[in-house]
Formats: structure tokens, sequence, C-alpha cells
């Protein structure tokens, strides 16, 4: 029996691939992924260190950052600017509002604009479904964070391990990879 850990690399690898494709189709410019499991500000500093030409934009933010243990976060950048993306993984039988209200926190307390709520094999409660279909406040939040204006774009995703692919729930703001994608390669070409 595989707990949530083990199907990491699979959902990152494919998330990689359509994120790497997307942006080569609507974007001139390169845009490079960097992966992270577990804590964010050390692994951002990892990344840093790793690839100093491609990530030193990202340095005042991983020294303000707090520390925060997420199950894994894309750092996706052009070497001038980023953005994270944050994955809550789960393999329940369904995810709730607890699982959606703790992506909504990681998002907030970090200050990352994009995030996906994945659970492995099964889909959402009731509960969560109704509200992601009618209210769609819940999953694109504008806040103010040092008199700025904050945009946080979330989504739920189903991860099918047998077809190693997403099954789209159409719940939440971002609806797809494809979306999202297009969402990031546009804030590169601003």
């Amino acid at each position: 029996m595989r707990n949530e850990v083990s199907y990491y690399p699979e959902i990152q690898t494919f998330i990689e691939a359509q994120l790497r494709s997307n942006f080569l189709a609507s974007n001139r410019r390169e845009l490079y992924v960097y992966w992270g499991i577990g804590e964010l500000k050390n692994n951002l500093q990892r990344i840093i260190i790793e690839h100093p030409d491609k990530c030193a934009c990202v340095s005042k933010f991983a020294e303000r950052v707090p520390p925060l243990s997420l199950d894994i976060f894309a750092l996706i950048t052009d070497g001038i600017k980023f953005e994270l993306l944050i994955l809550e993984i789960k393999l329940l039988n369904a995810v709730g509002l607890k699982e959606w209200s703790q992506l909504v926190g990681y998002c907030f307390v970090s200050g990352s604009k994009y995030g996906l709520l994945v659970n492995i094999n099964n889909g959402a409660s009731p509960r969560l479904t109704q509200l992601l279909h009618t209210e769609h406040h819940i999953s694109h939040i504008q806040t103010i964070v040092n008199s700025e204006p904050c945009e946080h774009m979330l989504g739920f995703m189903q991860w099918n391990d047998l077809t190693q692919n997403f099954e789209y729930s159409n719940f939440g703001f971002i609806k797809s990879l494809s979306e999202l994608s297009d969402r990031l390669a546009a804030e590169f070409s601003k």
C-alpha cells in the first residue's frame, strides 16, 4: 500500500512536463521550474545555491519567508522574477474544508499566488464541492499585504495513479494545468 509521499515524484514530473510544454508554446523566454519537498525556507535556499544564475531573484524572498512544512512546491522563474506554486497532496477518501483551509493558509503565509489541492484517486467531499462551485471567493482570494494587493488563485484536482494523469473537477479558480500554465506564462510576459 502506497502512502501519499510515494506519489510526489510522478505528480511533480507530470506537472513539470505540462508547464514546460505550455511555456514553450506561449512564451518566447525560457522558464525554469525547481521543486522542493518539505520545508519551504531551507529548500528555497538550497535551490538558490544550486542555481544562483537563475534564482538570485528569489534571495530576498527566501530570507523573509517563514519556515513552512509543505508537501511540494514549485519555484517557477525566468531569472528576473519568480512565482511559487504550492501543492497540497492528499490520499483520502474525500478532501474537505480542513484540507482546503490548509492550502489557503500556506498560500497566505508564503505569499504564493498559486495553489493546488490534489487528492489521489478520489475527489472532494460534497460540502467542499458545493462551496467551490458556489463561493468563488474562496478560490480566488484578494488581500492586501504591506499596502500591496495580493492575489491567490487556487484549484482542486484529482490524480489518477492508474492513468498517471490528472482528472479535472472544475472546482476552484484554477481548473486545469493548461489554465495554470497560461496564467504563469502571462506573469512572465508582463
